[in-house]
């Protein structure tokens, strides 16, 4: 990065809008140099557009959502997420990354394939001109002058995120600077932290308290800036940031420390900060009218009598899959979404997961756009509770040792499943999550308007068609992120707002922080917030299904046993949202991801052959030390040779 060059947009999509809503549903003309953007309103506004126009497409099935042992990618897909969980990042190939440019179109981040360094150039260019606009208020200014250090703010956090510390671009660098004015320095981890903060201050006191109107729904507002303070601090007091004895050592070329060591009481204040921004996100949420979703629409006429008969888990299956699904919900604090279903490739946007996920009809010749190459692992179908609400292998109900044998399904469990057919025991007796996230060979889903039978077995409806097909599923559909209502054609997919910050995560968030910051001092508000989260799904609180576990009955009456419990419930209820890689890192966690893949046997066409788990060993996943921040490319350090490489690159 010698240079931060000046940089001139080519297109411009619309972002935060959601069918009616216009809010930046602008597109200038052809090439613009943004400097020149500011002498009236009108272009000030493409302007604007610009900034928010570099937020990552978090639905992308080639980005982080791939990157981790939730999902399967088909086998002979490559993919950046798929390189990235096979342990082949390297700084002369960095896929995924956000300090540079995308290393092949089809591998990008943002929608521009551009480092985030670029739209922070665009910002610092917005934030220099935006005075000068002569048919604007000065609130108006203020306004969008606070959007854009926010927006600043978030980009600077999500290259915090992959590398560490990183170089803050305060000001930009003139085109004309040489030497060292022209290659900036890593900064330390808590020097860009608190950077990152003071940004979101600034923002937060000329933002408005809350969007509310159609026309600007995902716009920046302070809840939505306070949500991202505190999830800032979270990460910078969570173990890969803070007082981590991996980087201690690690320096710049001056001998400046760049990661915080040694200092165990600075290490416990950066819990107590996570924990207060946290509780004052939350506060302001509440304040303006978030909840947690419950689904509050009519029953479709043919779940009425599987609802009479089981009111204990469907209506919770119906509030956890329509917690993602259902447009601007009082759950959703920040969301994104995009007008236009056309992407780089036509009318087939890859970035939308719902056409990647999603199972042909039956009555379909084709896949059509329900494309059937990207599925739930089975490590993912293993992190869901019982029915009980604990780990498998804690709940003295549930046969763990022999949770891969066979079982018949019985009328009790009609509403999930076929009766009288066979599956594995594995997929009986769980959660309410698993049912609404997960499709397995021989349960039931909502979806093209109906309760519809899924059988994966070779050559069935939603099976293989020839044998080692490699575009079919492994043996799960994901469900969670399709919309019930989605027919798997182009013109029939319901688009909706894909969710950046939602209240549920900052309930969990404020749960990890309290008991990292208190511990068991702090416990009763601890379960509140988790059973809360429970609760909305079905699933018995904390201290209930506890006190029944077989082997760790006092679990969650101390800190190290809360920890666990608060890992795992963040695993479940975020499940297939895009955390899964971040959240492993930042708990230095990342040994739970070197496993070899496992699958049942697609090519069997009856059930005892169908439910052998087959281990793919050329598909091993592979974490090691170093993967735990991302390369700087090699052209970036060649460029600037003021930066230094992370660790074991």
């Amino acid at each position: 990065m010698k240079k931060l060059i000046k940089y001139t947009f080519i297109s411009l999509l619309a972002i935060m809008s959601s069918g009616c809503a216009d809010y930046l549903d602008v597109v200038p003309d052809k090439t613009q140099e943004i400097s020149l953007l500011f002498d009236r309103k009108e272009s000030a506004y493409r302007a604007l557009a610009t900034c928010y126009h570099y937020i990552p497409v978090y639905d992308n099935t080639y980005g982080m959502i791939g990157a981790s042992d939730e999902m399967i990618m088909n086998l002979d897909r490559v993919t950046p997420g798929k390189q990235v969980v096979l342990g082949q990042l390297n700084a002369d190939y960095p896929v995924l990354g956000y300090w540079n440019d995308a290393v092949d179109n089809w591998k990008a981040l943002s929608p521009a394939d551009k480092s985030f360094f670029v739209p922070i150039r665009i910002c610092n260019e917005f934030l220099e001109n935006i005075q000068r606009v002569p048919d604007m208020t000065q609130s108006e200014i203020s306004r969008w002058s606070a959007e854009v250090k926010f927006l600043k703010a978030y980009y600077h956090f999500m290259l915090f995120s992959q590398y560490g510390p990183i170089p803050l671009i305060k000001e930009n660098i003139p085109i004309d600077a040489e030497g060292e004015a022209a290659m900036p320095k890593r900064q330390p981890v808590d020097d860009v932290v608190n950077y990152i903060v003071s940004l979101l201050d600034e923002s937060i006191e000329a933002l408005p308290t809350k969007v509310t109107s159609a026309t600007e729904l995902g716009r920046i507002d302070q809840v939505i800036a306070k949500g991202l303070k505190a999830k800032v601090l979270l990460y910078a007091a969570s173990p890969l940031f803070n007082n981590n004895p991996m980087y201690a050592g690690f320096t710049d070329k001056d001998g400046v420390k760049l990661f915080p060591s040694g200092d165990t009481q600075a290490e416990h204040q950066k819990w107590v900060n996570a924990a207060t921004a946290l509780k004052e996100a939350i506060d302001a949420a509440e304040g303006t009218g978030s909840k947690l979703y419950k689904y509050t629409d009519s029953y479709p006429e043919y779940d009425t009598e599987y609802i009479k008969s089981d009111p204990d888990r469907l209506p919770y299956m119906y509030n956890y899959q329509y917690m993602m699904v259902d447009k601007w919900n009082e759950e959703l604090i920040w969301g994104l979404s995009r007008i236009s279903n056309k992407g780089a490739y036509g009318s087939q946007d890859w970035h939308y997961i719902q056409r990647s996920v999603n199972f042909k009809h039956k009555d379909e010749s084709s896949t059509g756009d329900a494309w059937q190459w990207f599925s739930p692992s089975m490590n993912a179908a293993e992190f869901f509770y019982t029915k009980n609400g604990l780990p498998m292998d804690e709940d003295p109900d549930f046969d763990y040792d022999n949770r891969y044998e066979l079982t018949t399904i019985t009328d009790a469990d009609a509403d999930v499943a076929i009766p009288g057919e066979q599956t594995v025991k594995i997929h009986m007796n769980r959660e309410p999550r698993f049912y609404a996230s997960i499709g397995f060979d021989r349960s039931r889903v909502r979806g093209y308007g109906q309760i519809y039978d899924l059988k994966f077995r070779f050559k069935e409806s939603n099976g293989r068609p020839k044998e080692n097909d490699i575009d079919f599923s492994l043996g799960y559909f994901l469900r969670k992120v399709v919309h019930p209502d989605s027919k798997g054609t182009n013109s029939s997919y319901v688009l909706y707002a894909w969710p950046i910050i939602r209240l549920g995560e900052l309930y969990l968030s404020y749960a990890e922080a309290l008991n990292e910051a208190y511990g068991t001092e702090k416990q009763s508000d601890i379960l509140f917030y988790l059973n809360e989260i429970r609760r909305r799904s079905g699933v018995p609180d904390i201290e209930e299904a506890w006190a029944k576990a077989k082997k760790h009955p006092d679990y969650y009456k101390t800190q190290e046993g809360m920890r666990e419990i608060i890992h795992q419930e963040r695993t479940i209820e975020l499940s297939f949202e895009g955390y899964r890689n971040d959240d492993v890192r930042r708990w230095l966690k990342g040994d739970i991801f070197n496993s070899v893949i496992r699958t049942w046997n697609a090519n069997s066409s009856t059930a005892e052959g169908f439910y052998q788990i087959q281990e793919l060993k050329n598909m091993l996943h592979v974490f090691t030390q170093r993967n735990y921040l991302w390369p700087i490319a090699t052209k970036e350090l060649v460029n600037n040779t003021n930066l230094v490489q992370n660790p074991g690159y």
